[in-house]
């Protein structure tokens, strides 16, 4: 009886396991779906959390990669066409030992000098798109901005998709021209919206585009229409509760945020 009892609680035990184990990773492109955000809501690690590490910084996505955020970035192009992580049209704001815009600078010059530190903090590191994907593609929702209008886009894709790590990766951009361009090449993408900018919901949907980005001040009855038509909706930068809190209300999937930690907590998403 003992032998036989304990042969079924392993049988039990095996069963149960099968019925929670975790799906396994799409490999394939957007035809293969991204996390469902309809039980959660993301926060998106804007800069790299830009508020508590240095912006755009080596640290700031590491830091980022040990949570379930995604990590956000804004790329530019270097002198010799490397894709740089970086908000500005020059590097003054953010960063020390060089100075201008990116075009200007080899990647040396871009390797050998840091980013400026938070108050009471360490200078950052600076880093490439090409050494993110080789870090985090595949592991960590990459949203990554093509700030730069010079990047060709065609090689762009091809980073992303030579490697396969297409399911988790996000590409943002102002340009709707751009936007459906990158939709066509296989990219999940996140259309963009400035303040007030209300374009035709279906219109962006039909193009191939899945997620949309506008500016935090979107009207509740804009967002229903972006979600009705199938959109994924992250507004933008918001670092506050009750912001996050009216939109996450409103239907937003998710919001990108200079703090996803305190958010986080603030919202009692952990």
């Amino acid at each position: 009886m003992f032998k036989i009892g304990a042969l079924l609680l392993g049988l039990i035990l095996c069963a149960g396991c099968s019925a929670n184990a975790p799906a396994p990773e799409p490999t394939s492109g957007p035809a293969s779906a991204l996390p469902s955000s309809s039980s959660t809501f993301t926060l998106v690690a804007h800069r790299g959390g830009a508020l508590v590490n240095p912006e755009s910084s080596t640290e700031a996505f590491e830091s980022v990669s040990r949570t379930g955020f995604p990590i956000e970035t804004d790329l530019r192009q270097l002198k010799d066409g490397t894709l740089v992580p970086l908000h500005d049209e020059t590097v003054d704001r953010t960063m020390t030992g060089v100075t201008g815009r990116p075009t200007k600078l080899s990647l040396d010059q871009w390797m050998a000098a840091h980013i400026r530190a938070l108050p009471g903090g360490v200078q950052g590191t600076p880093t490439t798109w090409e050494t993110m994907l080789d870090k985090y593609g595949g592991r960590n929702l990459l949203v990554p901005e093509i700030k730069d209008p010079g990047i060709d886009l065609a090689a762009f894709a091809s980073s992303i998709l030579g490697r396969g790590v297409q399911s988790k990766v996000i590409v943002q951009t102002f340009s709707y021209q751009a936007a459906r361009t990158l939709a066509q090449s296989g990219l999940h993408v996140l259309y963009l919206l400035r303040k007030h900018d209300e374009p035709d919901p279906a219109e962006i949907r039909s193009s191939g585009i899945d997620h949309v980005g506008p500016d935090k001040s979107v009207s509740a009855d804009y967002l229903r229409a972006l979600k009705a038509s199938g959109l994924t909706v992250w507004p933008y930068t918001v670092n506050d509760e009750p912001t996050a809190s009216r939109l996450r209300r409103d239907g937003a999937d998710g919001i990108f945020t200079d703090n996803p930690w305190a958010l986080s907590k603030q919202l009692e998403l952990g």
